[in-house]
């Protein structure tokens, strides 16, 4: 049952629960570990992107120009009057 359910649910639209009940089982498991090695070079290319973008984002490797970063506070007295 749980391989019937599998390739119904991880099959992509591809099986009906009837003809995944009505195929072979090494048919079955034939289907069930190509789904199983599709889905881990997935995982893997989603797993490398992932490293690369953290790579690029990382703050420390990220080298700010002089212009960009923050100045020091402006210290000047204002001159406006506030009432009381």
């Amino acid at each position: 049952m749980t391989e019937v359910f599998e390739l119904t649910y991880h099959g992509g639209g591809g099986f009906t629960y009837s003809e995944v009940w009505n195929m072979d089982i090494p048919k079955r498991r034939y289907n069930l570990k190509k789904i199983n090695e599709y889905l881990e070079k997935v995982e893997e290319i989603r797993n490398q992107h992932s490293q690369k973008i953290t790579e690029k984002t990382d703050p420390k490797s990220i080298k700010i120009p002089d212009f960009a970063k923050p100045k020091e506070e402006p210290t000047f007295v204002s001159s406006i009057k506030t009432k009381k």
